[in-house]
């Protein structure tokens, strides 16, 4: 005689097929969005537009499941049928050292696990695969300071409609606000033009002939509201100029005059560019395991001794 458990299953199937159906409806109008775009020769990649959607999920979700979970699908999704659909593929530039899996890894969860990838030996080599049209997307490891050869400022070179840029930031979320920049960092790069999902952050560089301390650099972009995440600096062999990466807790437009204003503010010859941007990561606040398992039982517990 059928129990509990097997209603509990009938209406798990149930529920299989209804998801099951809805995903093969959304990836028909995804196809359909896509045809519209080429037509309309629009970018067919639009992270700030991912973001979004992300970020209307996570603030409509409730229950046990993890919002980790909700944006892993979610990905998936637009890898298995956004990305895949025009061929895109990736090169990921892994360390040579324990943290080579963890890049690996951080690609798989943002690209999903349909879009091919290939590991490459370096950043450098990673983007020249990008310029040279082998490849859509180069995940790189996030910035270091003073590094001998750092590959953003390969990206300096770049201009036009079709410079590669900086999009995405990995891993998408973080675990907790205190954990805000976790052990393995990547940034994803493509020829991408990057707008603003209303809640990002930016890459500025800037090369400059005479030497400027980085505390200044700090302060100046702060008179225009751009505060400073992190600062990575490269002294160029020639001992002519020197080049450094601020990253501001801002959307800064190609072409937007306040980049001129900052390199007229430090009061140094030189140029200053915005190498792209990432929208803030969502923090995966929620409780999960057995401390969510503790809090849903709470509630039981207390009515029982009420009672």
């Amino acid at each position: 005689m059928p129990g509990p458990v097997d209603d509990l299953r009938r209406q798990i199937d149930s529920l299989d097929n209804q998801i099951h159906d809805l995903l093969m409806d959304r990836a028909e109008l995804v196809l359909k969005i896509g045809e519209e775009k080429r037509k309309s020769k629009v970018q067919v990649v639009q992270p700030d537009r991912e973001a979004v959607m992300i970020r209307r999920l996570l603030a409509r979700h409730k229950g046990p499941l993890p919002k980790e979970a909700v944006v892993r699908i979610w990905r998936e999704l637009v890898g298995a049928v956004s990305l895949l659909q025009t061929g895109l593929r990736v090169a990921v530039a892994v360390p040579d050292d324990h943290s080579g899996l963890g890049y690996w890894d951080m690609a798989k969860d943002y690209f999903s696990s349909v879009l091919p990838m290939q590991k490459i030996a370096n950043p450098v080599a990673a983007l020249g695969m990008v310029r040279e049209g082998d490849a859509t997307f180069a995940v790189v490891p996030w910035p270091a300071d003073n590094e001998q050869n750092p590959w953003w400022r390969y990206l300096m070179d770049e201009s036009g409609e079709q410079a590669m840029r900086i999009m995405a930031r990995l891993p998408l979320g973080d675990r907790s606000r205190a954990g805000a920049n976790p052990e393995f960092r990547a940034l994803v790069v493509a020829r991408v033009r990057y707008d603003t999902s209303g809640d990002d952050r930016s890459f500025l560089a800037l090369e400059l002939n005479q030497s400027v301390s980085r505390a200044r650099i700090v302060d100046r972009a702060k008179t225009f509201d751009l505060i400073a995440r992190s600062l990575y600096s490269h002294d160029v062999r020639d001992g002519r100029h020197t080049l450094h990466m601020l990253e501001v807790d801002r959307y800064v437009a190609p072409g937007d005059p306040l980049l001129k204003d900052l390199l007229r503010a430090l009061e140094s010859e030189g140029k200053c560019i915005c190498l792209g941007g990432y929208p803030i990561p969502p923090v995966y606040d929620d409780k999960v395991g057995k401390n969510a398992a503790n809090e849903r039982a709470e509630p039981a517990r207390k009515t029982a001794v009420s009672s």
